[in-house]
């Protein structure tokens, strides 16, 4: 009997030390995604380690939306970056990039210290706008550049909330499932802001899988589609879906 538990052990451990290591870029430090042993980013690359039955094992690696930027002009980089949008990756056609189907929808809130009627790039004309260093706001670069929209980056989320707490900035873009996430757990942050009626905009969140490694691409997209019908799993994430102005 030891000497099969023995066996077992070292079969295990073989599974264990075989497992391809798959590096998960992200860039999204703050709730809903991530915290210090929790947060949708751990639920994910749980549910893809567990269910590749020790193939694969997926280790997340908070990355700067630059270092990621830098890290896809490399031909032959490896590895995954859930919670994106083709959109922000020049990729709206989705020919660029192998993608997964959509993990859930969300939205960009437009939030500001006073009452703003939002209603496109002009509405923001002499205002600061607090953006997140290396994010994009293709719609705006143009009145940004031309000076009719001030932009005063911070480094992240929780940094850039602060910065309009304390009248740093006019108005911040926070998504809709972090809004969510504050709104539950910590609503004292949220206290004398205003959330305008028109978000600026909605997107799929999707995995942006590297083409280098087509096998580990399909194993991802098919258990992406499996999520979408795992009852379990659709509970964890349907508090973040995006669904009318009434969600915030």
């Amino acid at each position: 009997m030891k000497c099969c538990i023995a066996l077992l052990l070292l079969a295990s451990s073989h599974l264990s030390l075989g497992s391809e290591k798959v590096i998960v870029y992200t860039q999204y430090d703050s709730p809903p995604f991530w915290s210090a042993d929790s947060g949708l980013s751990h639920e994910l690359v749980k549910e893809l380690s567990a269910r590749s039955k020790n193939r694969y094992q997926f280790e997340i690696q908070i990355t700067p939306r630059k270092r990621i930027d830098l890290i896809l002009e490399d031909p032959h980089w490896q590895g995954l970056i859930p919670w994106s949008s083709p959109s922000w990756f020049q990729d709206a056609k989705q020919q660029r990039y192998l993608w997964s189907a959509p993990l859930f929808r969300d939205a960009d809130l437009v939030i500001s210290h006073v009452p703003l009627d939002y209603t496109g790039s002009y509405s923001l004309h002499g205002k600061v706008l607090g953006g997140i260093l290396g994010h994009r706001y293709s719609e705006l670069e143009a009145d940004i550049a031309a000076g009719k929209i001030i932009r005063d980056d911070a480094p992240n989320q929780p940094s850039n909330l602060k910065k309009l707490r304390s009248l740093r900035v006019d108005v911040i873009f926070i998504p809709n499932s972090s809004w969510g996430e504050l709104r539950l757990k910590s609503p004292e942050q949220l206290r004398g802001l205003w959330v305008a009626n028109q978000v600026r905009n909605t997107y799929e969140r999707r995995i942006l899988l590297s083409p280098n490694n087509p096998e580990l691409a399909r194993y991802v997209q098919a258990t992406v589609l499996d999520l979408a019908k795992d009852q379990k799993w659709q509970q964890k994430i349907a508090p973040y879906h995006f669904n009318s102005p009434a969600a915030h």
